[in-house]
C-alpha cells in the first residue's frame, strides 16, 4: 500500500502542469474529458494529483494541448512512468511519514535543488554523528532503532549527489551562519561536520554559500525551504517547506516563482562560494583549537 501511495507530490506536480497546459490552450475540463472519453471529474482528479494517469490518456492530452515535440512528449511520459517505479525506500513506508517519503522521492528524481537552511547543516550534507545528534534532538541514553533507521535513510539519501544515472543532483545551498555555530553533537562533531561540508562543496554539482550574521535581515524569514526542479524538457518545479513535524509542498507557478525570487535575493547577500569555503574553514579551525585547549586543560588522571 505504501509503495502505491508514495508518488503524491510527483502526481501533484504532473497534474498541476497538465492544468497549466490546458489553460494555456484555453481549453476547459470538459474538453479534456471529451478527449479521454471520461467524466470531467476524472480530469479534475488528475490535475489535482489525487489520481495518476495512464500513458495512453497522457498521450491523448498532449495531442489535445498541441505538445508535438518528441523530446517534450518523452519528458512528460517519463515523469508519469516514474510514478509507478518502486524504489529502495519502499520497505520503509510503514516506519517513515509520508511527507518524508515524498522528500526522498523528489531528491531521487529531480535534476536540481535550490535550498535555504538557516540553522542546521542540510540533511544531504550531514555526517553520521551529526545526523544522529540532530535526530535525537538533545535526548540522552542509548540510540533506539527508530533513530538508527532515520539516520540510515538520511545517509542513503546522499547517494543522489554522486549517482551515475540519472546525472548527479545539482545542489545550490545557502546555509545560515547559525548552522556553523550551533554545536550540535558538541564541538568535535560539529568540526568534523564542517570539514565534511567543505569536502562536499568540492563536488562539481554542489555549490555552498554562507549567509553570515553580518548580512542582517534577509528576505523570506527563517523558514527552511527547497526548490526542486525536474529535468528538461518538462521544466516542472515544486517547493518544499520544512517545519517541526512535516514538509509542505507547493507546486503552483506563483509559489515557485515567489520562492525562486527569495532564493535569488538570498544568494545575492550571501558570501560567494570561495568566501564561504574560507568562512567554513575558519569556523572549523576555531572548533579544532577549542578541542585542543579543552584537552590540554583537562586534569591528568
Amino acid at each position: 500500500m505504501g509503495a502505491e501511495q508514495y508518488p503524491t507530490v510527483r502526481r501533484r506536480v504532473l497534474g498541476a502542469n497538465l492544468r497549466r497546459l490546458r489553460e494555456d490552450t484555453s481549453l476547459l475540463l470538459e474538453d479534456a474529458a471529451d478527449a479521454l472519453s471520461c467524466h470531467p471529474a476524472k480530469v479534475s482528479r488528475i490535475e489535482s494529483g489525487r489520481s495518476g494517469i495512464r500513458a495512453l490518456d497522457l498521450k491523448a492530452l498532449l495531442d489535445l494541448y498541441e505538445v508535438r515535440d518528441p523530446a517534450a512528449r518523452e519528458g512528460w511520459l517519463a515523469l508519469a512512468r516514474e510514478g509507478r517505479r518502486q524504489r529502495w525506500w519502499r520497505d520503509l513506508a510503514d516506519r517513515l511519514p509520508q511527507d518524508f517519503l515524498d522528500l526522498i522521492g523528489l531528491e531521487a528524481e529531480v535534476a536540481s535543488c535550490l535550498g535555504f537552511q538557516p540553522s542546521i547543516i542540510p540533511g544531504l550534507f550531514q555526517t553520521e554523528e551529526y545526523a544522529t545528534a540532530v535526530i535525537r534532538g538533545g535526548t540522552v541514553g542509548p540510540v533506539d532503532e527508530q533513530c538508527r533507521t532515520r539516520v540510515r535513510v538520511r545517509l542513503d539519501r546522499q547517494r543522489v549527489l554522486t549517482r551515475g544515472e540519472p546525472a548527479p543532483l545539482e545542489v545550490l545551498m545557502v546555509i545560515g551562519e547559525a548552522a556553523l555555530r550551533q554545536e550540535i553533537g558538541g564541538p568535535r562533531v560539529l568540526r568534523e561536520q564542517l570539514v565534511h561540508l567543505i569536502e562536499i562543496a568540492q563536488l562539481s554539482n554542489v555549490t555552498v554559500q554562507v549567509l553570515p550574521f553580518s548580512a542582517g535581515a534577509y528576505p523570506g524569514g527563517p523558514t527552511p525551504f527547497s526548490i526542486y526542479g525536474f529535468p528538461p524538457p518538462s521544466g516542472m518545479e515544486v517547493v518544499s517547506l520544512e517545519n517541526i513535524t512535516s514538509h509542505a509542498y507547493l507546486e503552483r507557478a506563483q509559489d515557485t516563482a515567489h520562492y525562486g525570487k527569495v532564493f535569488a535575493d538570498l544568494r545575492g547577500i550571501a558570501l560567494s562560494p570561495v568566501e564561504s569555503e574560507a568562512f567554513i574553514a575558519a569556523s572549523a579551525q576555531q572548533l579544532a583549537d577549542r578541542v585542543t585547549r579543552d584537552r590540554s586543560d583537562s586534569p591528568i588522571e
